[in-house]
């Protein structure tokens, strides 16, 4: 019996690998395999045809300096912010910590809508770099945020001391520096990756484009190519994009291994900003006012009626404005939200036995759990079509025989988003196990209890908080997910996914409300601990 529960324990963790391997390691070998696989054998003519390619190199460029421009905003916003509300006395800063991850919950299409409604010429390098370098500055926010808080204040007090303010704050920069890099990789790769944003901000008049539109572009075209090589031009052009990807979230990760909770229990003092204290709210606010208040306050006037001159703004209005939501758009919201809890749900029990293996035996397993997070969703979506529907060993998943479409239906989307986000549960939940006592599972050990029991209430039972975190984090980032939505057919009704054709029709009115819903319930997930057990926010977390 203790064998065959063994086995048993380990079946989750075997389910996850298989899941990964099926979903993200499989689509992956088949589009590097389809490159050099022509029609008369092996060939490099696709490869060759890259080198050659300017236009690439010039793409490459723009994402380049969009990614970095976006860093260094998204550094100066979240790190800032994480300065102010973590270790000086900011006014109001127990309210602006909690409320420097909204951002985060804001899909920042969502921001390019406001963005192009406040100000009509927004077709330019710089808005562009602006709104991405806010939307990702949430991830600088809550890891320096991480480092301040892991950092020891007995230390900082000597170094004070002994010499001085500056340097006692150039050596707490150093020691949150593995945490603050690590943020801004992470929002560097998101930038570059991103392929909706840049695509709606510059529509019109386009003069530049980034890696990653080029990358949709040569997949829209595909159809139309003559030749090998441009046919396979979007997976060509896709790896070595992904190869560098993966590099820089492979350093993310060791930088992040690299400063690990240290237990401290003193937390730095509190610096007194004297004359500059309440200037400094200027920086926390110009942060919220663009991340959340530029979107909300254009969705809201959408919803009022603003796009429009028949008829003049009010809740009258509204109401029109809400029963075309109800009759039009409602649905795409349902679909919405029921697709990110269903992909909540799968993210939190896959993640659950990756993040177990991964911090206790198998380090290997945050590189592989982290793969489809350095991976565009364009490119995952390419991968996952081509696998699915034109491999023949999977084809009979995709295709469905006797009726059943597996492809086109919500589970393959719900697969698709579950694969996309698994990374952001499965890194949280490994490093909340490293936390946990090993003398503990240890003891556990000799009680005379089935191996099933000792995973519940050792493994599991410990991790549940993290696993809420966990899941109200993929469910957001599920809901304002859009690129992968352009890809997948069941995703293309997403609420996103129609908000981002709708606003190009001239349906702001019933958007703006369905945006709003939205985001009401985006927001509401995180707050329901809160609300329900009277717990107060923590900052920044």
């Amino acid at each position: 019996m203790g064998a065959h529960s063994e086995r048993y324990t380990k079946a989750p963790l075997w389910l996850a690998l298989a899941f990964l391997t099926a979903f993200a390691v499989v689509p992956l070998a088949v589009l590097a395999y389809e490159t050099v696989a022509g029609p008369d054998g092996f060939t490099l003519a696709a490869w060759r045809a890259l080198a050659d390619d300017d236009n690439l190199r010039e793409q490459a460029m723009a994402s380049l300096r969009l990614g970095l421009v976006a860093t260094v905003l998204s550094l100066l916003l979240g790190g800032g912010t994480a300065w102010l509300c973590t270790a000086c006395d900011l006014p109001g800063r127990r309210w602006f910590g909690p409320l420097a991850v909204a951002p985060l919950v804001v899909p920042p299409i969502f921001v390019a809508m406001g963005l192009a409604d406040l100000w009509r010429d927004v077709s330019g390098f710089w808005p562009c770099a602006i709104l991405l370098g806010t939307s990702h500055a949430p991830f600088v926010a809550v890891l320096a945020a991480r480092g301040l808080r892991a950092v020891d204040g007995r230390a900082y007090e000597a170094a004070l001391l002994l010499r001085g303010r500056a340097a006692a704050d150039r050596w707490l920069l150093r020691s949150i520096a593995p945490e603050l890099i690590a943020g801004c990789l992470l929002a560097f790769l998101f930038t570059v990756a991103d392929h909706g944003v840049p695509e709606f901000l510059t529509v019109k008049g386009k003069t530049w484009h980034t890696y990653a539109e080029g990358i949709f572009s040569r997949w829209s075209r595909r159809a139309v190519g003559t030749t090998f090589a441009e046919v396979q031009s979007p997976i060509v052009a896709a790896l070595p994009f992904l190869a560098a990807l993966v590099c820089l979230l492979w350093a993310a990760l060791r930088l992040r291994a690299a400063a690990p909770d240290r237990g401290v229990r003193q937390p730095l003092p509190v610096q007194p900003l004297g004359r500059l204290r309440w200037p400094a709210l200027l920086l926390p606010v110009a942060y919220l006012a663009m991340g959340i208040g530029v979107p909300v306050l254009v969705l809201a006037r959408w919803a009022l009626g603003s796009a429009q001159e028949r008829e003049p703004m009010g809740l009258d209005y509204l109401r029109e404005s809400y029963a075309k939501a109800m009759d039009q758009g409602f649905a795409a919201f349902s679909h919405s939200v029921w697709l990110g809890l269903g992909t909540a749900a799968v993210v939190v029990l896959l993640a659950l036995p990756l993040a177990r293996q991964s911090a206790r035996r198998w380090p290997v397993l945050d590189v592989v759990a982290a793969l489809p997070a350095a991976m565009p969703a364009i490119l995952l979506g390419i991968a996952l079509v081509r696998t699915f529907t034109g491999n023949p060993v999977f084809a009979w998943i995709g295709g469905g025989a006797d009726g059943w479409d597996f492809y086109s239906g919500w589970g393959f989307a719900v697969c698709g988003y579950a694969v996309r986000l698994l990374p952001f549960a499965a890194l949280t939940l490994a490093s909340q196990v490293r936390r946990q006592s090993l003398t503990a599972e240890e003891a556990g050990r000799l009680v005379p209890r089935s191996a099933t029991h000792r995973a519940l209430r050792l493994h599991v039972a410990p991790l549940l908080p993290a696993a809420w975190s966990a899941f109200v984090l993929t469910f957001v980032l599920a809901l304002r997910e859009l690129d992968l939505a352009v890809m997948l057919p069941a995703a293309n009704a997403t609420a996103v996914r129609r908000l981002a054709n709708a606003v190009h029709f001239q349906h702001e009115d019933w958007s703006g409300v369905i945006a709003l819903m939205l985001l009401a319930t985006a927001v509401l997930l995180p707050l329901l601990p809160s609300l329900l057990a009277g717990r107060k926010l923590s900052s920044l977390s």
